[in-house]
């Protein structure tokens, strides 16, 4: 009688721990970050005169490498393309008076015969993130690069910009893997929409020179 209330008891714990597990997992994926958020500059440069600008429309893709068979690595998988672009075009419609976005870049003969002081161009943007779990202690690691190339009918200048940012952290049942990649997506975007600001920035003081 002893023996099959030890059992019984034993099968109920295992049902049970089973049971939170599903219950954390559930609540874990509808809570997860699918996408990360625009970030916008509190502060930006002006230009007067007119500028054009060029986003090259290759998506950006997080092209992420999982070290790892945990699993929460799922929780990693974070869209970026469309809070990049808001965020650079938000840059671009605060720091110009007049600018026209464009759908490929212009050449030397465009621009000199046209009243446009440069063109901005943005192109080969990506981002390569890494995902790994050791001993429990998981990090994630994330680059996003673009190049900004700003460029009128007598100068051209080429600008290669990129922001880093890391993450670890003891991983538990509670989304830890996707609040940790969101965070560092969100702090790379931000870098680098203030490194491009001020790439823009002395491009263009340098051009009109």
């Amino acid at each position: 009688m002893k023996f099959r209330f030890k059992n019984l008891y034993k099968n109920k714990v295992k049902h049970l721990i089973l049971l939170v597990f599903l219950v954390g997992l559930v609540s874990c994926s509808s809570s997860a970050k699918r996408s990360a958020s625009p970030f916008f500059l509190e502060n930006v440069a002006r230009f007067s005169g007119k500028f054009s600008v060029y986003i090259s429309d290759k998506e950006l893709v997080n092209n992420s490498i999982i070290e790892s068979e945990d699993c929460e690595s799922w929780q990693i998988q974070i869209e970026l393309d469309k809070a990049y672009r808001e965020s650079i075009k938000n840059i671009i419609n605060r720091m110009f008076d007049n600018v026209e976005f464009t759908n490929r870049e212009l050449n030397e003969d465009e621009l000199a015969s046209s009243d446009i002081i440069a063109q901005i161009i943005f192109k080969n943007h990506k981002a390569n993130a890494i995902f790994n779990v050791k001993e429990n202690i998981a990090n994630y690691n994330v680059t996003i690069k673009t190049d900004l190339n700003v460029k009128s009918h007598i100068r051209s200048i080429n600008n290669s910009v990129s922001s880093n940012k890391s993450w670890d952290k003891n991983l538990y049942l509670n989304c830890t893997a996707n609040e940790g990649a969101y965070k560092s997506i969100q702090g790379s975007i931000e870098n680098l929409m203030s490194e491009i600001h001020e790439k823009i920035y002395i491009s263009l003081n340098s051009i009109k020179k």
